[in-house]
């Protein structure tokens, strides 16, 4: 597949991750439970599907740009990290309305260190 195509495969995990992200959050806000989340399924598959799209479009776009997988670059490892921690905050917002509050606003500064780290490869 062409460059492009995995960026937009990308893109597409982005969404879909700040999609079940941002509902479950603002459900957990608002007073849910897991337990009474009818769509706990949906959103869990979403978050699931968005971070599949993530890592496989992330390791496609590498590919493209010839970065070999025996020696990648600090910004690489940092940007799995970022990965592994979204995958992890789905079960953290469900816990206490007051991680929900928190995660709010730590999804989109993770989602832009992520982003940084992408266009300026720091390191």
């Amino acid at each position: 597949m062409s460059y492009q195509v995995y960026k937009l495969m990308h893109m597409v995990g982005i969404f879909l991750l700040f999609l079940s992200l941002g509902g479950v959050a603002l459900f957990t806000i608002n007073g849910g439970t897991k337990s009474g989340n009818k769509w706990k399924a949906i959103a869990a598959a979403t978050h699931g599907f968005g971070l599949i799209f993530l890592i496989v479009a992330g390791f496609g776009m590498m590919a493209r740009l010839g970065i070999p997988h025996a020696s990648w670059p600090g910004w690489v490892y940092a940007k799995i990290v970022i990965w592994l921690l979204f995958g992890g905050l789905l079960t953290l917002v469900y816990k206490r309305q007051s991680y929900a509050k928190i995660l709010w606003f730590g999804f989109p500064i993770l989602g832009f260190l992520a982003a940084y780290l992408a266009i300026f490869k720091p390191f």
